[in-house]
């Protein structure tokens, strides 16, 4: 009689126990999804919280194997505690699923890493990626024992087809153009923090048929920048960005890019000359600068203590570029000389300070064909910190300087006829007319 109530606990307990499952899995609405929903769902979450889910039951044990989304990053190393170089070796051997839309990994390469690298580009290609991401340097890794050195990176020389990428990034490396593949398809280039060779950007857009925005950040910092386009390009958009960094000689930029409709300069203008040629007429050409003078004491230092004459050199020559443009966007500009543009849409953004009204009223007469005006007014104003030295040569006073310009210089703008304010909370219009003007 002991032995036969023992079995009968025992058959309750397994009997509570098979109801409390049924119960859960009753209640598990997510894992009751068809296979297809729960691989969106993953596909949305980070890398480290996909692979996590396999400790939910053993339907979800397997299923990260299958995602289309894979990011490995320094997030990685912070929650997962493994390194991204082995990790992405066993995600590589343990995938499954037919395809990967996007493929992104930053780590600290190594030399002796450089093989496997390439051994995920040729597994990304064959799984037909859209999105291809290599940064070779992430410097979200800021371990002291990380130390980092620009390495060689070739694309495989196995014949590959890489019909299907539409985005590619590329960072911190020497790209060498032996393999760089036929890429029919895509569309989005970024190059950051890359050395390229004189004619490496013409032979890529000679490959890339369907290639129409191209963004260069940082590159060549030791020697010139040739931004040669292929006659054959579809390129449309192409933004140079660069900051100012520790080198004794700052270097040149050559761009050639005649079927460009759009071309920006964002954060600073650090090289000693830019070359352009043959722009297109009516182009969009807007300048970003905001980082312009917040890396003022670092850059002087590089350029000699000259850093303010060559920025004024370098934005008068390029303004003088785009005399024919049709938008012209300018963030901060100080310079004084006068120039006349053909452009009849302008956009400024500003938040109207005091030493700001010098650039503006520059540009009003300067535009003398002018016909809309859009006014961005900053969210917040930037507040600027100049030594004493540099407030006695660029020093502004309103009531000297207006006295200074004459009353010829408010006969301008005859052909003006729409002014647009846009601010933080909406967008005010108000329209002038030939009685305002």
């Amino acid at each position: 009689m002991g032995c036969t109530g023992k079995a009968q606990k025992r058959m309750r307990k397994i009997q509570t126990n098979s109801e409390n499952r049924h119960n859960q899995n009753q209640n598990d609405f997510i894992s009751r999804l068809p296979e297809d929903i729960l691989l969106i769902i993953l596909n949305k979450l980070p890398m480290e919280d996909a692979v996590a889910t396999s400790l939910l039951s053993s339907k979800w044990r397997d299923l990260w194997k299958l995602t289309s989304n894979v990011d490995f990053n320094y997030r990685w190393v912070q929650v997962r505690r493994k390194e991204i170089h082995p990790s992405v070796n066993h995600f590589v051997r343990s995938h499954h699923g037919k395809e990967i839309k996007c493929f992104s990994v930053s780590l600290r390469c190594k030399k002796s890493m450089v093989p496997d690298v390439q051994s995920w580009i040729t597994y990304a290609a064959k799984k037909n990626v859209e999105e291809l991401c290599i940064n070779l340097n992430d410097r979200e890794d800021n371990r002291k024992n990380r130390t980092y050195h620009l390495q060689h990176l070739c694309f495989p020389a196995c014949d590959l087809s890489f019909s299907s990428l539409v985005k590619l990034i590329l960072k911190f490396l020497w790209l060498d153009m032996d393999y760089f593949p036929h890429c029919e398809s895509l569309k989005e280039l970024h190059l950051e923090k890359l050395v390229l060779p004189n004619d490496e950007i013409n032979g890529i857009t000679e490959k890339s048929p369907a290639l129409q925005f191209l963004c260069l950040i940082n590159s060549n910092l030791s020697e010139n920048l040739h931004v040669n386009i292929s006659p054959n390009s579809n390129l449309r958009k192409l933004i140079i960005e660069d900051e100012f960094v520790e080198y004794n000689r700052m270097q040149h930029i050559f761009i050639n890019a005649p079927k460009i409709t759009r071309i920006e300069f964002l954060s600073s203008m650090p090289k000693r000359k830019y070359h352009i040629v043959n722009m297109g007429v009516g182009i969009e050409a807007r300048f970003n600068l905001n980082r312009m003078f917040r890396e003022r004491g670092e850059a002087k230092a590089t350029c000699n203590g000259v850093l303010v004459c060559r920025y004024q050199q370098n934005l008068l020559g390029l303004l003088k570029t785009f005399q024919t443009a049709k938008v012209l966007s300018i963030l901060k500009v100080r310079q004084q000389e006068i120039l006349l543009f053909e452009a009849t849409h302008l956009v400024l953004n500003t938040g109207l300070n005091g030493w700001e009204l010098p650039g503006i009223a520059l540009l009003l007469r300067a535009c003398r064909k002018l016909e809309n005006l859009v006014i961005v007014m900053n969210d917040e104003a930037e507040e600027l910190q100049f030594n004493d030295a540099f407030q006695r040569i660029y020093a502004f006073k309103q009531e000297f300087y207006w006295k200074n310009q004459g009353a010829s210089s408010t006969v301008c703008l005859q052909q003006l006829a729409v002014v647009e304010f846009r601010i933080p909370h909406g967008v005010k219009f108000f329209r002038v007319t030939d009685n305002d003007i």
